[in-house]
């Protein structure tokens, strides 16, 4: 709606808004019926022609009534505080009117009222609060995998209060011990085709996507509280196993020109060991046209926006082509997935890819307390890295990671980089 101007004001040489809204507030005794502690007083508030009505949470004798300043008397029982209370809806009032003639909108006094009284104000339980955060992931197509995974978590958080028989808790009842019984129901629940317990860092990822369902009540005003203050997410850091440099030469250097799809499902591997990029993204985003070649550095570079990242971040990242990595591109130039999809790598699924690198971790003689995946790779090229004394900093940019807290994870194998630095220590103190 346009905001209309009153005539040039020449005392303050500015333009002066109308008042779109002209209200009329009134509190008055209602004098039909009156009961032990006297009459009801109702507020009655008219905009454009349209009343609206409420009654006051007290009640008031005729004897104890102003009626010229329309409030009780200061002296009579409780006074003051009726007064104040009077006050505070006038304020409310108030305000509502100069925020709408502000901005140049119309109100209605059924919309004051219901600001007052709370009537319109939708009330949440825990599961339709979880049910509509999921319903907003929807509608904004936003970070698909991430909703389900909200999805999966209230799943737990039902079964846990029908197991209480608390359905119907709404968001305001929940509190720092409702999070603490949660936790405890998470780590005795069985779950899976095995029946077994959840590990306490999948319990940490439930509880941080329940924190995020619960973070949307405070930021919507539903709630003024933060559910979560207090509380301490649980997690056990944990070593992320990588291939070494010598199981990783090993699988490099595997002939199986006798297995085609063993060697594809290994170059796709080793790609992403000299890339650190993720498998959906070696799948469906990157493609043969995100490779350019920087002239000035004499470097092919990868350019892409991650899968993961692109919701809530957005920002390419330059991976450097080593040769190795460009013989595999290479390698695939003339195969129909490249011509028709422009795809980098021969097209696969993530669990037939994982199935045969399971095959392949026996042909290469890989550590088997080491369950070899796909994701493998991406740790790989991040321990790898380390190894060969690449910056921690640099190590992020490459794969795609804007935070070194993140990049720490993939870092774990400490012992080859600490003896390397004894030797260099024992060497300068013996200097």
């Amino acid at each position: 709606m346009a905001l209309a101007f009153e005539p040039w004001d020449p005392e303050f040489r500015i333009l002066r808004p109308m008042k779109i809204n002209s209200c009329s507030v009134k509190f008055y005794l209602e004098l039909t019926k009156v009961r032990h502690d006297g009459h009801a007083i109702f507020c009655r508030i008219i905009i454009d022609r349209k009343k609206a009505e409420f009654k006051l949470p007290f009640n008031c004798f005729s004897s104890d009534w102003d009626d010229v300043s329309a409030q009780p008397k200061s002296k009579s029982p409780d006074g003051l505080i009726k007064i104040g209370e009077i006050a505070r809806i006038q304020s409310i009032i108030n305000n509502a009117l100069n925020d709408a003639n502000r901005a140049g909108k119309s109100i209605s006094s059924k919309e004051i009222k219901e600001l007052i009284t709370g009537e319109g104000v939708r009330s949440y339980t825990l599961i339709t609060l979880g049910e509509e955060v999921i319903r907003n992931y929807e509608k904004n197509k936003q970070a698909p995998i991430h909703r389900q995974k909200i999805k999966n978590t209230m799943e737990y958080v039902r079964l846990y209060l029908e197991q209480e028989r608390k359905l119907d808790l709404r968001i305001e009842a929940v509190n720092l011990q409702f999070l603490k019984n949660f936790e405890a129901f998470l780590k005795v629940v069985r779950v899976g085709r095995y029946n077994k317990n959840l590990s306490i860092n999948t319990i940490g990822k439930h509880m941080s996507r329940l924190r995020t369902v619960c973070k949307y009540a405070t930021d919507s005003e539903i709630i003024s509280k933060n559910i979560f203050s207090g509380y301490r997410i649980p997690q056990v850091r944990v070593r992320r196993k990588s291939l070494t440099l010598e199981e990783f030469q090993r699988l490099r250097d595997l002939d199986l020109s006798q297995f085609p799809e063993k060697d594809r499902v290994r170059d796709a591997f080793i790609f992403c060991c000299y890339t650190g990029v993720r498998f959906a993204d070696s799948q469906e985003v990157i493609k043969r046209s995100s490779i350019r070649y920087d002239i000035t550095l004499k470097i092919h570079f990868l350019t892409f926006v991650q899968d993961k990242n692109k919701q809530n971040v957005g920002l390419p990242i330059h991976v450097p082509m080593l040769p190795q990595a460009m013989a595999i591109v290479e390698k695939y130039e003339k195969c129909n997935f490249r011509e028709i999809e422009d795809r980098i790598l021969p097209p696969s699924t993530n669990q037939h890819t994982n199935r045969i690198l399971k095959l392949l971790a026996e042909d290469a003689q890989i550590d088997p307390g080491k369950l070899l995946t796909f994701h493998l790779s991406r740790h790989t090229c991040a321990q790898l890295q380390y190894e060969a004394e690449i910056l921690e900093r640099t190590t992020g940019a490459w794969l795609g990671q804007f935070s070194n807290s993140i990049t720490s994870v993939y870092q774990n194998d400490y012992e080859k980089t600490l003896a390397k630095a004894a030797i260099k220590f024992e060497a300068y103190l013996n200097s």
